[in-house]
Parts: structure tokens; C-alpha cells; sequence
């Protein structure tokens, strides 16, 4: 049996004791949390063995072979090496650090070390998400014109107040577009490619004497093809949760969604489109997530990948150096916005 340990008992730590739990041949052993207790409710609660407050006794324990980090953003990278130090196979909640150069950092440092290091970008492995990138890539829409995608989703103050994090520059490293528009914003870089920051807009319509960052932003960026993509995320919507990314191309157009199930909305385009599209609009099978429903279900799909890599050796779908992307395009939106980004 090889044993994963889980560092960081949040919102999203269930998705990966039951992403773990899913595979073959593979246990969560043991969670952590630096919150005095939360450890043990969280082990007590989902049947884990071993609960700690103490992050070096599970980077010290030989029988660990990984590691989830699944703490705050500004903890991520600091972990990420502590981890990769101890010779731990390493998946990181999104983002990937709050600074680009650290994070191409720890990509060289598990490499120089043989480790498996992936952070993640679940929706990356999204069935209709899979399905758009193939057709884009078989160019059955033709050269991309351009994208929108837009988030609206709903944060309470006392979603905030819960943690001393969230909400902070040097916590969360923004709020609206690192943490929610963080999945729109990767989805888009996966389909099209790299994106280049051209003008952002930030500002905070509620909730301005709780956080210091933003809770709406607008951002332009473009493909290596000149091809804009407008962004648009605000968590100060009534709405909880809903998504939708178009993308517009000289031969077909296709809009669709990363909500739970992620759907097709729209499609036009040649005959060889309406018929993969049909049957991605046909396709029956829905699983329920176990965590927060807009989470979905891929962590188990990119779970089973990290351990396949972690077993044989072979690359993931999604290799860490791309997150290092994301982590830009997300920075320099900022910068553009004058938010303070980290570099």
C-alpha cells in the first residue's frame, strides 16, 4: 500500500482523501493541520489513521511516499519545498505559489530530484473541456477570433472571516481572479495556449472593511496568435457559483461551462463538429463530487494521473511547468490592475 499524507484540512482537503482513496493500491495515511484539533476532527470524520499539528513529522515519516498541500495560498510554496526536500511526491492546490520565479524553482528542484510535483488544475480534466481542446486542436473551428470567460460567484463574510488568509495580498495573493477566476482563466490557457496580460480593471463592490483585495476584476489578454480574451470574475454576485467560456473561431463556435456537470451550451460549425458535439451533449455519465459541488469530480481524474506518474514514471496529461503559466497570466493581470502582484 503506498501511503499519501494530506497537508492542510480545508474546504478542498476532502476531495483529495477521496480522490486517493479511489485508486488502487493507495491510502491517505495521515492529515495535518497547524490549527490545534482540526486534525483529528478532519481524521475522525474520514476515517484517516493518523492526525497531526506538526508538518515535520509527516515530512519525517519514511512510510509517507507523497504529500497533498492544501493550506492557503501563501503557504503553498514553502511547503512545496519542505516536501520535495524530504524526498515527498508533491500535489499542490491551486495556485502554484503567489510568485512565478519560486515556483519555476520548485519545477527545477523536483526534476533534479526525480519527484513527481503537479499542481492543481482539475478542471483541466473536464470531459468537455477534453472534448473543446481536441476539437480546437483537430481545427474544427478554425483560427480562434476570440474567447470570453466569465465567473460570477458568491462569498460571504463570514467566508473571510473563517480564516486569516483569504482575503489578504499576502495570504490569498488577491481574491477574485487567484482563487475563483483562477479556474476560468487556467481552462482558457489550456485550450488556446499561452496568454499575454494586456489591461486589467480591479475593484471591491462588497465586503471592502473585511478584505483588502479585490472582488471583481476585468482582465484583456491575448493568444500568441493576437486573439483576445476577455475575463470577467466577481464573487459579489447573488449568484453561488456559475460559469461560461466561448470560444469564437472562423469556422465554428462553441460555448460551454465548469459547473457541476460541466455542459456544451452552443455549438455551430461543420458537420464533423455537430456530430462530436452531439454526443458530448449526449454523454449520461455524472458523478456526484464529494466536496463542494463547483468543485466537480475531476480531482479524481487528475489523482489517479499524479499516482499512474508517481508508480510508472510517465508524464502527467498536465505538466507542472504549465501552472508556472497560469501563475504569470494571473500576476500580470495584476500588475496591469496595479494590485500589488507578487513577481
Amino acid at each position: 500500500m503506498t501511503n499519501h499524507a494530506i497537508i492542510g484540512c480545508g474546504r478542498v482537503a476532502p476531495n483529495h482523501v477521496h480522490g486517493f482513496g479511489e485508486v488502487d493500491g493507495w491510502s491517505v495515511s495521515t492529515v495535518c493541520d497547524t490549527v490545534p484539533g482540526r486534525a483529528r476532527e478532519f481524521a475522525a470524520q474520514h476515517g484517516v489513521p493518523v492526525a497531526t499539528d506538526d508538518v515535520d513529522q509527516v515530512l519525517d515519516d519514511g512510510a509517507v511516499t507523497s504529500v497533498s498541500i492544501t493550506t492557503g495560498h501563501g503557504r503553498h510554496a514553502e511547503l512545496v519545498e519542505a516536501a520535495l526536500l524530504a524526498g515527498k511526491h508533491v500535489l499542490v492546490e491551486k495556485p502554484f505559489g503567489l510568485s512565478p520565479d519560486t515556483a519555476r524553482a520548485l519545477v527545477d528542484l523536483a526534476r533534479s530530484r526525480g519527484l513527481v510535483l503537479s499542481s492543481v488544475s482539475q478542471h483541466r480534466y473536464d470531459p468537455v473541456v477534453l472534448a473543446v481542446r481536441e476539437w480546437i486542436a483537430l481545427g474544427l473551428l478554425g483560427e480562434i477570433t476570440f474567447v470570453t470567460a466569465t465567473l460570477q460567484a458568491r462569498r460571504t463574510r463570514d467566508y473571510y472571516e473563517s480564516s486569516d488568509w483569504r482575503g489578504t495580498h499576502g495570504g490569498e495573493g488577491g481574491s477574485a481572479l487567484i482563487n475563483q477566476g483562477f479556474h476560468c482563466l487556467d481552462t482558457v490557457r489550456w485550450l488556446c495556449g499561452d496568454l499575454a496580460p494586456q489591461a486589467a480593471v480591479t475593484r471591491t463592490v462588497a465586503l471592502g472593511d473585511v478584505i483588502e483585495t479585490e472582488d471583481t476584476l476585468c482582465g484583456l489578454l491575448t493568444t500568441r496568435g493576437g486573439a483576445p480574451v476577455l475575463l470577467s470574475v466577481t464573487v459579489a454576485s447573488s449568484v453561488e457559483w456559475r460559469t461560461r467560456i466561448e470560444v469564437v473561431g472562423t469556422d465554428g463556435s462553441v460555448t460551454f461551462d465548469l459547473d457541476h456537470p460541466g455542459r456544451l451550451h452552443f455549438w455551430s460549425g461543420s458537420r464533423e463538429l455537430h456530430v462530436r458535439a452531439e454526443a458530448e451533449r449526449d454523454r449520461r455519465a455524472v458523478e456526484e463530487p464529494v466536496g463542494v459541488s463547483y468543485y466537480g469530480v475531476s480531482h479524481n481524474r487528475q489523482i489517479a494521473d499524479f499516482c499512474a506518474s508517481v508508480g510508472s514514471g510517465h508524464p502527467m496529461l498536465v505538466d507542472v511547468s504549465d501552472s508556472v503559466g497560469t501563475l504569470e497570466s494571473i500576476t500580470g493581470l495584476y500588475q496591469h490592475a496595479g494590485a500589488g502582484a507578487a513577481r
